[in-house]
């Protein structure tokens, strides 16, 4: 059976580890956790312990916000709870999230990242060795001197993937981590254009196959008869997403600029209405995929040709919860077993 994710969203934890079960149930590839109202890792110690053989994957933990050695020791202890069923997904965050919620210094993304998973990498194969790990860069100067972790980890080569929307951070996935993981607003010309020719720099200058990389990417999904409805639910979602600057390329590729910036205008305004009008036809087209069971699957398939594993995602964002349950279990129905 073809793979198939699917972003866990839901009013309260219970509902989410019932969305988890079912996911299972369906058998699909693999359930992910965001992270903005909770936490990707305590949503998924919930999941871990109501199912049994679906991967677990953080799309994303914020990478920034936690130093390398806990986001290691984080991942470690999951990966153990769960027999060996995470996938570390890591982002960046946004720079005005960073700096103004979390009050800390963002940097040179791509850089910076780039030694941040370094740095995991070596706490999470080393740390149990008995020796110190110590790293210096030009973010993350380490020495655990002293430090001595008294146990065997589960796995101590958890798989990393980078989540990423430009071209340089999309690179880096290549150089130094296992996986990509592509934003809601990459489409599916944007994958072809630019996400899978620089994964393939970034391989090339790591010295490793493509078979050994999995190229992932979450996409607005919402299956209905009520097409209609559907558009309007996925024109939501991209509105929320139209509004950070950073995921700005996809939008410039398809000359979406003043319709983001319109977005833009009326966010800051609390103007959500006029958000979701902001969005047109040709957005919903290009970002989503809404329609009948036939017409999503059709439309999946386009993008499998492109990618290991298309992450479906229900529109949540500025949808009642009722309705966003509605197009979670259309989509196990459609895309499970």
């Amino acid at each position: 059976m073809e793979r198939t994710g699917i972003i866990l969203d839901a009013e309260n934890i219970s509902d989410l580890v019932e969305l988890a079960k079912g996911a299972e149930g369906a058998r699909l590839d693999s359930v992910w956790a965001t992270e903005l109202y909770r936490t990707s890792f305590q949503q998924l110690s919930f999941v871990s312990q109501a199912t049994k053989t679906i991967k677990l994957g953080t799309a994303v933990a914020l990478a920034f916000v936690r130093s390398p050695f806990i986001t290691a020791l984080t991942a470690l202890d999951l990966d153990e709870v769960s027999n060996g069923r995470l996938i570390l997904g890591l982002g960046t965050g946004a720079r005005r999230t960073n700096e103004m919620w979390h009050g800390i210094i963002h940097g040179k993304p791509v850089s910076r990242m780039k030694e941040c998973i370094e740095v995991i990498r070596l706490m999470t194969n080393k740390s149990h060795l008995g020796e110190p790990v110590s790293y210096v860069g030009d973010y993350y100067n380490i020495n655990t001197r002293g430090y001595h972790r008294p146990f065997k980890p589960f796995r101590s080569n958890i798989p990393i993937y980078l989540a990423a929307v430009g071209r340089y951070m999309t690179q880096a996935s290549g150089e130094v981590a296992d996986g990509y993981i592509g934003h809601v607003v990459c489409s599916l010309r944007y994958i072809k254009e630019v996400v899978n020719k620089s994964i393939k720099i970034g391989l090339e200058r790591s010295g490793r196959n493509r078979k050994d990389f999995e190229v992932s990417s979450i996409i607005t999904c919402a299956v209905s008869n009520n097409k209609k409805q559907a558009k309007q639910a996925a024109r939501a979602t991209i509105a929320f997403y139209a509004t950070v600057r950073t995921y700005e390329p996809p939008f410039r590729m398809h000359e979406f600029e003043k319709e983001a910036q319109k977005i833009r205008e009326a966010f800051f305004k609390r103007d959500i209405k006029s958000m979701i009008e902001s969005v047109s036809d040709n957005m919903v087209e290009t970002f989503a995929i809404a329609g009948d069971k036939d017409e999503c699957r059709k439309k999946v398939k386009e993008y499998r040709g492109h990618l290991d594993l298309p992450i479906l995602s229900a529109p949540h964002y500025f949808v009642d919860f009722e309705e966003v349950k509605g197009y979670q279990t259309a989509i196990l129905e459609t895309f499970g077993k």
